[in-house]
């Protein structure tokens, strides 16, 4: 038997025990990624046997496979989206996504500027918050472990009360009155455009402001957990920065156009120590504005942006540093890099590695806006997808599956998208949830239109029988099967030709 066999879905993991044990069986098994399982009762005695769907195709052949990069059709399909652009996101622990940006509404629902969807792209409905005085507008946002939500932009008022660019909400929309921060600025300009939250409950954030609860502080501060100020972290930024991240040993990190920071001479990236100070030690150096980070689990820092060398070597737009600022030559050593900007990077827990920005090349092949690399910055040439603008930002979900936003993307991969879009991680169909009705077990297909689709069932994995052949006309097809109760055990793959 295959007791306590953990197999990934796309959402959760599955320990799958099977009745008897076969060599062959085993073997047919290993190929093969499980991603649903239901009980059916087959007689009256409510006797209940497995019903397992499994995912797509035999590894081999790899023609038989979807492609990863391919939109997701179970996220926002025949749903309309924003009426305006979107600016930030953040992804709950539960798959839940809060959004900002200058919308207000969002799939026809009265939104804004902040929503919260549900996993395949709904309104959550349990959710609501508002701006109610000021400029709309929300620049970042950032869940915090409680559940609670801080959102910062260009704002005086939320929910009804006074505001200044910073608010913390409760879990449901409704402002969380123990925070109270007021961030302001001489310029016409002045917003909190990037959050980060340290393990200690308290709070970075960067943007374009001079003072903080009414102390002077340029561009960049740190918040206690109640919002008032950490008088103990002092630094300055003679410009706005783009990107702000914390290392995992706490320091902090921004990257710009900037020309200077705490009064000394640094160009478009620096770090700071956990007191604000200027880390000396770290003297990362690039040509261009550095303006967006993602710090993986092995300490290393990926950046990216509108540069071409990175501390004296070519590194075009995308590049990855130690974490004392020295260039990590086993990334993008020798390659091409993007013909253009970087404007966002994301680390997948895979190990590879997302960009998006307004390029139409990475490494010397095609690929327009939005690109997955290896782990050493080669190219992922598995990964495929075409978006139609420039993209802004990404969000990696632990699955791998990516979200991406641009303010003008309409198509991705030819299919209508407003704004946004998820994109599938693995080389392989996507099979919805299934469910049983009287007697009839089913599940949905994401399907590309114009491909042909086969549905083959088993009882052994060794064995399989065509049940379903079809031409897909649209992104999905419901597969359906009464005839589940007449097996002791049935398994499902899917597959779609080349």
């Amino acid at each position: 038997m295959f007791y306590g066999q953990d197999w990934q879905t796309g959402t959760r993991k599955i320990s799958l025990s099977l009745g008897y044990r076969n060599q062959r069986f085993e073997e047919n098994l290993k190929i093969f990624s499980l991603i649903e399982w239901a009980m059916l009762p087959c007689s009256a005695r409510s006797v209940w046997v497995p019903v397992v769907v499994l995912l797509g195709a035999l590894v081999r052949p790899p023609v038989s496979l979807a492609q990863a990069g391919f939109v997701d059709p179970s996220f926002l399909s025949g749903m309309t989206g924003p009426n305006s652009w979107l600016w930030a996101g953040a992804l709950q622990s539960d798959g839940k996504l809060l959004l900002g940006g200058q919308f207000t509404s969002f799939n026809g629902v009265p939104r804004g500027p902040v929503a919260r969807l549900n996993v395949d792209g709904s309104v959550d409905t349990n959710f609501s918050a508002s701006v109610t005085a000021g400029e709309p507008t929300i620049h970042s946002v950032a869940v915090q472990p409680d559940g609670k939500v801080l959102v910062g932009g260009m704002f005086t008022g939320m929910n009804g009360a006074t505001r200044f660019r910073l608010a913390r909400l409760n879990a449901d929309g409704t402002l969380d009155t123990k925070f109270v921060a007021t961030v302001t600025g001489s310029g016409s300009f002045i917003t909190v455009s990037d959050l980060a939250l340290q393990s200690n409950s308290q709070i970075v954030i960067s943007g374009s402001f001079d003072a903080v609860n009414g102390s002077p502080r340029t561009n960049i501060a740190r918040l206690n957990s109640n919002g008032t100020l950490d008088s103990t972290f002092v630094a300055g930024i003679d410009t706005p920065p783009n990107a702000l991240a914390l290392q995992l040993d706490g320091r902090v990190l921004i990257g710009g156009a900037f020309s200077s920071v705490n009064g000394q001479a640094r160009d478009h990236i620096a770090c700071l120590n956990t007191n604000g100070s200027l880390d000396t030690n770290f003297l990362a150096i690039t040509d261009g504005n550095v303006d967006t980070f993602a710090i993986q689990p092995d300490r290393t820092v990926l950046i990216a942006g509108n540069f071409s060398t990175v501390n004296g070597q070519s590194r075009h737009r995308i590049a990855r540093l130690n974490p004392n600022g020295s260039l990590d030559g086993s990334f993008q050593n020798g390659m091409a890099g993007a013909d253009d900007y970087v404007a966002c990077v994301a680390y997948d827990p895979s190990g590879k590695v997302l960009i998006g920005g307004q390029f139409a090349t990475v490494n010397g092949v095609a690929r327009t806006n939005v690109a997955r690399l290896n782990p050493n910055g080669s190219l992922d040439t598995n990964f495929l997808a075409n978006v139609d603008s420039f993209i802004e930002f990404i969000l990696v979900q632990p699955d791998s599956r990516a979200i991406i936003e641009g303010s003008y993307i309409n198509t991705v991969d030819g299919r209508s998208r407003n704004h946004i879009a998820r994109l599938q991680s693995s080389s392989a169909p996507i099979i919805g949830p299934s469910s049983i009705s009287a007697g009839v077990f089913s599940f949905d297909v994401a399907a590309i239109p114009g491909k042909t689709y086969g549905v083959e069932a088993s009882t052994n994995l060794a064995n399989w029988t065509v049940v379903l052949s079809t031409h897909a006309t649209v992104d999905n097809f419901t597969f359906q099967d009464a005839s589940v109760p007449q097996f002791s055990r049935r398994f499902f793959r899917v597959s779609k030709s080349p």
